[in-house]
């Protein structure tokens, strides 16, 4: 049977399509960034954030300059959903200090049964259903009891559970998840800003520009240049 594994790794800047056949895998930014591309979603993954790429699904990456992540790779049981979470203080830690003292092979399940209750907590399946519910809605006025009534929990809870889970306010988790649809949007389609914009709920490209150039750190027009570039 496959034995978790946990290796630290640098991803070259090529761009690189690869499916894993055998194992799930988990990948969590250590220093610099790592771009993914897996089910139409654009995933950034930098510092303390954490990506699920479920065994069987296709996925293409990149990695930035002087990017260093923990990968954690899983045996193919359950069907996880693709999906990404910041990671709570402790859990930062946590992999900090993996990535501070390797251990042997023998030790390594230990410790990725440790990673495994932060990253993918047993009963715990409010982000993928949120997820679901999000991914057509995106271009939607979405509040807070939009979300929780799709999830079956009283705002207070859904909140609280939210939280728990991926590190994020639903507000920050919605926004997120707009950002990371406009980035796949900008860099798959020839759509103008404005036309992205709507796709992804803001009714003005200068307020979508703001939120995106926050997100990212720089503006709409110079991500699709990157692509390009690229």
């Amino acid at each position: 049977m496959f034995r978790p594994q946990i290796e630290l790794l640098h991803y070259g800047s090529e761009s690189v399509s690869h499916v894993h056949g055998s194992h799930h895998q988990w990948v969590v930014g250590l220093e610099g960034a790592l771009e993914l591309e897996m089910a139409g979603h654009a995933y950034r993954n930098a510092a303390g954030r954490a990506v699920c790429i479920p065994a069987g699904f296709s996925h293409c990456y990149a990695g930035g300059t002087g990017n260093r992540q923990l990968v954690l790779n899983l045996p193919a049981l359950g069907e996880p959903s693709p999906r990404q979470l910041d990671l709570p203080p402790a859990a930062r830690e946590l992999v900090l200090w993996a990535a501070r003292h390797p251990l042997p092979d023998t030790s390594q399940p230990a410790l990725a049964g440790l990673l495994l209750q932060w990253l993918a907590p047993s009963g715990f399946v409010l982000a993928p259903r949120l997820d679901r519910f999000l991914q057509t809605r995106l271009a939607r006025p979405l509040a807070v009891v939009d979300m929780a009534s799709a999830c079956r929990l009283s705002p207070s809870h859904f909140h609280a559970r939210l939280k728990a889970e991926t590190g994020l306010s639903p507000m920050a988790y919605l926004t997120r998840m707009r950002m990371e649809r406009a980035h796949w949007l900008l860099q798959s389609l020839h759509a103008s800003v404005l036309d992205v914009a709507l796709q992804v709920g803001y009714q003005s490209a200068s307020a979508f520009s703001a939120a995106y150039r926050q997100h990212y750190g720089y503006p709409p027009g110079q991500g699709r240049a990157r692509v390009r570039r690229s």
